[in-house]
C-alpha cells in the first residue's frame, strides 16, 4: 500500500514538473516572438556586438549601463549601481517605459505596456545567459497577448505581420494605411533596401502581403 501511495505521489510530482516546464517553454517561446522589436537594435547571441544598442547576451551578469565601449545616456547611467546587475524587477520597469526608467534615454521605443508580454520577454532574456537566472519571481501565470492583439485584425498571419512591422514601426501606424498590394510590396522592399529590415523568405513575404492587402488595403 505504501509503495502504491509513493508511486502516486511520484507520478503526480513528475506530471507537475512536466507541466511547469511546458509552461516555461511556452512563455519563453512567446517572449521570443514579443522580442522581435528588440532584435532590430540588439544582438542576442554569444559574442554579439553593438549595432544600434549593446548586445543583450549575458545581461544577467551585467551591471546596468555597463557594456564596455557603448556610449550610454546620462539617464540610463544614473541607474548604475556597482555590483547590481539587471534582474527581473529592473528589466520590467525598463521595458514598461524606457523614458520613465531613464529620463533622457536615447532609446526612443515607447515600451511594452502589456505585463504578460514583459514577463514573456524577461523569461526569454533569461535564456540568453551562460547560466540562465531564475527570473520568475511568482508562480502566478500571467496571460500573454498574441503579438498585435488588440491593434491588428486577428487571423493566422497576425503575429507574423506584427513581428515584421513592429521592428521599425508602431503597429498603430500600420492600421492607418490603405495601400494596394503592389504598394505594400514596394514598401516592404524599401524597408529591406533602405531601412535594414531583414528580408523575408518568399512564403512569409506573400503571407504578409496577403494580410496587409486584405485588412489594410485600398
Amino acid at each position: 500500500m505504501k509503495s502504491t501511495i509513493a508511486s502516486l505521489f511520484g507520478a503526480a510530482f513528475l506530471f507537475s514538473s512536466l507541466a511547469a516546464n511546458a509552461a516555461v517553454d511556452a512563455l519563453v517561446a512567446a517572449g521570443e516572438q514579443q522580442a522581435a522589436v528588440c532584435k532590430a537594435c540588439h544582438q542576442v547571441e554569444p559574442n554579439g556586438i553593438t549595432i544600434v544598442g549593446p548586445p543583450l547576451y549575458g545581461i544577467a551578469d551585467r551591471e546596468i549601463a555597463a557594456f564596455s565601449g557603448f556610449n550610454y545616456s546620462e539617464g540610463l547611467s544614473a541607474n548604475r549601481i556597482e555590483g547590481k546587475t539587471w534582474d527581473e524587477e529592473s528589466l520590467d520597469a525598463f521595458l514598461a517605459s524606457p523614458a520613465e526608467f531613464a529620463p533622457g534615454t536615447n532609446m526612443v521605443y515607447p515600451g511594452v505596456k502589456d505585463p504578460g508580454a514583459r514577463a514573456a520577454i524577461i523569461a526569454w532574456l533569461a535564456t540568453k545567459n551562460p547560466t540562465p537566472p531564475n527570473w520568475q519571481s511568482s508562480d502566478e501565470v500571467v496571460p500573454v497577448k498574441a503579438l498585435g492583439e488588440g491593434i491588428l485584425t486577428s487571423d493566422e498571419n497576425m503575429a507574423l505581420v506584427a513581428s515584421t512591422c513592429s521592428v521599425c514601426h508602431s503597429l498603430h501606424l500600420v492600421v492607418q494605411q490603405g495601400l494596394s498590394r503592389d504598394s505594400w510590396d514596394e514598401t516592404l522592399e524599401w524597408m529591406v533596401d533602405e531601412q535594414g529590415m531583414d528580408e523575408l523568405d518568399h512564403e512569409a513575404h506573400e503571407r504578409v502581403l496577403d494580410y496587409l492587402a486584405t485588412y489594410y488595403g485600398e
